[in-house]
């Protein structure tokens, strides 16, 4: 009979089993790694050479993270002087300049 409204047909549940072998998925990991480096090495790129990049690159973060430090403290203790002291804070300042800049020349 003819039917203005669609009915959905009948649907089958198909389930693909799945094995699992620990063995298999162990060797595949091995070999991908293995290709992987064997990649690398061909392009000049291997594995210390990458640690060593990350070495210099923490080492070269730490000097900026030490001058970050350094001007957090330098803006908040001026804003914590000018809160106490009034603008005489602001004329200390102006004088550590000098010997901040003389002691940096002089290493």
């Amino acid at each position: 009979m003819p039917s203005i409204f669609r009915i959905p047909g009948h649907q089958r549940f198909e389930i693909q089993p799945r094995y699992y072998d620990p063995v298999k998925e162990d060797m595949e990991k091995r070999t991908n790694r293995i290709k992987q480096e064997l990649k690398n090495e061909r392009n000049g790129v291997n594995a210390e050479s990458i640690r060593e990049a990350y070495k210099t690159r923490r080492i070269s973060n730490r000097s900026a993270d030490l001058f970050q430090f350094l001007m957090i403290l330098i803006v908040g203790l001026s804003i914590g002087g000018y809160l106490m002291y009034g603008a005489n804070v602001y004329f200390a300042l102006l004088l550590l300049v000098p010997l901040y800049i003389f002691l940096r020349r002089r290493k």
